[in-house]
């Protein structure tokens, strides 16, 4: 007598349920995964991490001239931001049998927990397009800006790999942990992970550890003059954070039931996973070798011997090998003042690009005697050259759209005679230009060049020259060092007097200027003398206000120098 279809045919190991084929385990995580791949990618955690990491990237990247050995690095702060959303979103998954006392339904399914768990960790791949377009997005943004250099595929990938390792560590813990807060926690430490690590590690005797946190970036990347092999160690960092989540999966895994041939199988994994973490930890730590370093300081230190130079009519430019694309940004500004010049100084102006380089970064340092450690200290310690016989403007690598203004105003300042810091006529810092027409010249020369509106208004201080209370002027950028060897102090006198000479006909201001142009780079010319010869009255000078309440005395103030 034949039986009936439905009582031939049992269930996978679970009797008393009838009624289904036989179920494949391959093709039941791959169905499982595709579906809970789509959860994934329309979630509104995974969506709103995908747009805060863009912002985050275009903040990084749009602001600062990007160098392609730190942006990548930059790519990966995006990344950060949409990892810890991939988290809470892989723990809500994760952990919603039980988080909606739907347990015992899910037990009565044909499917093993450790079937659903492994589907949960194959359904990763539903954020990849999310990471993947992250990625590529910001490559794009990063090469419309104008970048340097080539992209490190291992660092893009590592980027990759983070979001992969944060979603199994969300399924690990939503496999113990159903409180939707603990996917929410565990995002918070991850972005704190990665993103303060390195000041909570930047100590010198903890070496190369840090770098075991993908993006503790520190600030100064950005200032290396050129790629640096091996640092950061992007290779590794990628290796590390795929063996992070190979353990995270081994993790969720293991808290499933299963037979002592699954228990060994993870056991395996485990240990494969342990060993490229250490392999990845091992790569990660050996010094930088001394040969490398004594070529970077070496560059950093002396410009100028390490770059290629141009000379294009009176102004001799020098960039670090593969810096050729910022010429244009630098000779914008600095032709823009000297074409309005009656008569052009006599000795040849050098713009070279400089570094803001220190030894305060710990993994670059490390396991370097401290002998080496100050040689490379004195050698970084000792100031661009900046004499009169031979003028130069060190330019310190950053944004160069910002620091068009910054440059434009050195290059008028050396037009007009004005000396920079630590000169030989200027060797005790930035003098003040008190009363001196060539001061007002020289910031109408920028503003004209560079076109500068200025309509922030002016930061303000008080200083003493002579024990005259003098009103300066910070103008927009100062205190971003954009040149390494500023020149003097602007007064608000000379700023606004040369705001007054801008809103005059070009062509007036030039006449004007041609006729006496040795009378108005003397230094005892006044600005009164200036804005009667341009028919314009002096404006008035505002006053600071004080912070000290009525009847308190001053603090005494150092004596700033009077540029002569």
């Amino acid at each position: 007598m034949n039986m009936p279809a439905a009582t031939r045919t049992g269930d996978v190991g679970r009797p008393g349920l009838t009624g289904a084929a036989p179920a494949r385990p391959l093709r039941t995580v791959l169905s499982l995964a595709g579906a809970e791949a789509a959860l994934l990618l329309r979630s509104m955690l995974v969506l709103a991490g995908l747009l805060a990491g863009g912002a985050v990237v275009w903040r990084v990247i749009w602001t600062s001239e990007p160098v392609w050995w730190n942006a990548a690095w930059q790519i990966g702060y995006g990344q950060v931001i949409l990892a810890a959303s991939v988290l809470a979103a892989a723990q809500l998954t994760a952990s919603r049998a039980r988080r909606d006392g739907m347990r015992e339904l899910y037990d009565s399914f044909p499917v093993s927990a450790a079937t659903r768990t492994l589907a949960h960790v194959a359904a990763l791949a539903g954020v990849l397009p999310a990471t993947v377009l992250l990625a590529c997005a910001s490559v794009a943004l990063t090469q419309a800006r104008g970048v340097i250099g080539t992209p490190s595929p291992a660092v893009l990938a590592a980027g990759v790999m983070l979001v992969l390792a944060a979603g199994a560590a969300g399924i690990a813990l939503g496999t113990r942990f159903a409180h939707p807060l603990a996917g929410i926690l565990g995002g918070m430490v991850l972005f704190v992970l990665f993103t303060q690590s390195y000041r909570l590690l930047a100590y010198p005797a903890l070496g190369g550890l840090p770098w075991l946190f993908p993006w503790t970036i520190p600030d100064q990347l950005g200032s290396l003059p050129g790629p640096l092999a091996g640092y950061p160690p992007g290779g590794a960092h990628a290796l590390e954070l795929a063996g992070v989540a190979l353990l995270a999966a081994v993790a969720a895994l293991m808290v499933t039931k299963g037979g002592t041939r699954h228990r060994m199988r993870l056991a395996v994994t485990a240990i494969v996973a342990a060993a490229v973490i250490g392999v990845s930890v091992a790569a990660q730590l050996p010094s930088i070798p001394t040969a490398a370093l004594n070529r970077l300081f070496s560059a950093a230190a002396n410009p100028t011997a390490a770059q290629h130079c141009t000379t294009a009519g009176q102004v001799r430019y020098c960039l670090y090998p593969g810096f050729d694309a910022v010429l244009p940004a630098f000779q914008a500004p600095v032709s823009g003042v000297l074409s309005q010049l009656p008569v052009r100084p006599a000795p040849v102006l050098t713009i070279a690009q400089d570094t803001s380089l220190a030894l305060d970064d710990p993994p670059l340092t490390h396991g370097h005697t401290r002998a080496q450690m100050d040689r490379w200290n004195a050698e970084l310690q000792v100031p661009p050259p900046s004499t009169a016989t031979a003028p130069a403007i060190y330019v310190t690598e950053g944004d160069e759209r910002a620091a068009r203004f910054a440059l434009a105003l050195g290059t008028a300042e050396w037009a007009v005679n004005l000396p920079a810091e630590n000169s030989p006529v200027n060797p005790a810092g930035a003098c003040v230009a008190l009363d001196q027409a060539r001061e007002a010249i020289a910031i109408w020369l920028a503003i004209t060049a560079t076109h500068a509106s200025l309509t922030r208004g002016p930061g303000i201080q008080a200083v003493l020259v002579h024990d005259t209370q003098v009103v300066v002027w910070i103008y927009p950028g100062e205190y971003d060092n954009y040149t390494s060897a500023p020149g003097p102090q602007t007064t608000v006198a000379g700023l606004l007097l040369a705001k007054a000479m801008a809103s005059l006909p070009e062509g007036k201001v030039e006449r004007v200027l041609g006729a006496s142009w040795p009378t108005w780079l003397n230094w005892h010319t006044t600005d009164a003398q200036l804005a009667a010869a341009l028919g314009i009255p002096m404006p008035s000078v505002p006053v600071p206000a004080s912070p000290l309440p009525p009847g308190t005395s001053p603090p005494a103030q150092a004596q700033n120098p009077l540029c002569t």
